[in-house]
């Protein structure tokens, strides 16, 4: 008869009698009194480290017994450590003679405070057991500060009003971010925590953990940082627009943030392939089509006190249109004569790319072949 394969949500229920039952599993145990402990031994095969999430619920541990057979019919809970809630646990799948799967309830088990780990009870019928003596650690996953704490920002905005402060990232890279930790969580640098961390789906660089008052705190240090200090870190390049989740790793445990618990979004960047009108008097506007991609598909964010502009040098021209796909503005060009934001002062004429920026979040399109315009003098 094929092994069951199902998470368990309580003690398994055999549709035969309760004499057959007991008489199966009697003749599947040894002689051995109720509440012995059985021969043989477990072996964590996942994770390997024997490191699992503290505190986090459905966290699965894979174990390799031997000595002992397994089946639905012979196990009826597994304890993980001392913690009431964490024993006799339902939730786990026989998944072969030798193995089985189980999961953390609700709430998780909490964290490991044995210098050698918590033990791991395999409880078989009479309440027999096989052991494994230490060697599973509960660890206290990352945490970050909450939402409204801003956790997450562009590190060059720190200093702003926290309403100003640039939660959006392009999927280009090398912007860099500052992380903010929970009040009971410290960020740690050492070697032995092996801090990591990806960011929209990429390995971040440049690494880096600072103490709450901005100074760094190096990977030499011999003691644990203080809790609610910050990282910072550059994004790496080739983000997806898809995906702005954050993964913190430390003590051999990670945690994934969503942009439900960062407040940041990963989009991308705004370009501009080409103009066409490409010149004209630089006193006497004309209009132009610019093309590309990833532009606010909103006029108004272009108008009054505009949010978004298309700059030329860094003048701002006028939008009269935008394309439903935010694919192309009609644009009129400004005057960039005799400007030190223009072409400079005392210059009349001359060559001005043309760029689009995200006003509210810094963020503007890289300057490209196709998209410059040439002012000509009267």
């Amino acid at each position: 008869m094929p092994l069951h394969r199902f998470w368990r949500k309580r003690a398994v229920a055999l549709s035969v009698s309760a004499s057959a039952a007991t008489a199966a599993i009697v003749a599947g145990l040894p002689h051995v009194a109720y509440g012995a402990t059985l021969p043989g031994t477990i072996t964590i095969t996942s994770p390997t480290t024997g490191k699992i999430a503290a505190g986090t619920d459905k966290q699965v541990l894979l174990l390799t017994v031997a000595g002992q057979t397994l089946s639905e019919a012979l196990v009826t809970g597994v304890n993980l450590g001392a913690d009431p809630d964490c024993q006799n646990i339902s939730s786990y799948v026989v998944t072969s003679a030798t193995t089985i799967a189980v999961k953390t309830p609700t709430g998780g088990c909490p964290a490991t405070t044995a210098p050698t780990g918590d033990n791991i009870d395999i409880v078989f019928a009479g309440n027999n057991t096989v052991r494994k003596t230490g060697g599973l650690y509960f660890v206290t996953p990352p945490a970050i500060a909450a939402v409204s704490n801003k956790p997450v920002i562009n590190e060059n905005s720190a200093l702003l009003l926290a309403a100003n402060q640039i939660t959006r990232f392009v999927t280009s890279g090398g912007q860099t971010v500052r992380v903010k930790a929970d009040a009971n969580y410290a960020f740690d640098p050492r070697a032995s925590a092996g801090l990591g961390v990806t960011f929209g789906g990429k390995p971040v660089t440049e690494l880096k953990v600072y103490d709450s008052s901005g100074t760094q705190v190096l990977a030499t240090t011999t003691t644990a940082p203080a809790v609610g200090n910050y990282l910072t870190f550059k994004t790496g390049a080739g983000m997806s627009a898809n995906d702005s989740s954050l993964t913190v790793t430390q003590n051999g445990v990670s945690k994934t943030f969503s942009s439900t618990d960062t407040g940041v979004s990963v989009v991308a960047a705004p370009t501009v392939t080409s103009l066409s009108v490409t010149s004209g008097k630089i006193k006497a506007p004309v209009s132009t089509i610019v093309t590309g991609a990833n532009f606010s598909k909103t006029l108004a964010d272009y108008t009054g006190t505009p949010t978004w502009k298309v700059n030329f040098c860094n003048t701002a021209g006028t939008v009269t249109a935008i394309n439903a796909a935010g694919t192309t503005l009609t644009v009129t060009t400004p005057d960039v004569s005799n400007d030190v934001d223009g072409l400079g002062t005392g210059v009349y004429a001359g060559t001005c790319p043309v760029t689009i920026v995200d006003v509210t979040n810094s963020i503007t399109s890289p300057i490209s072949a196709g998209g410059y315009f040439n002012f000509l003098n009267e």
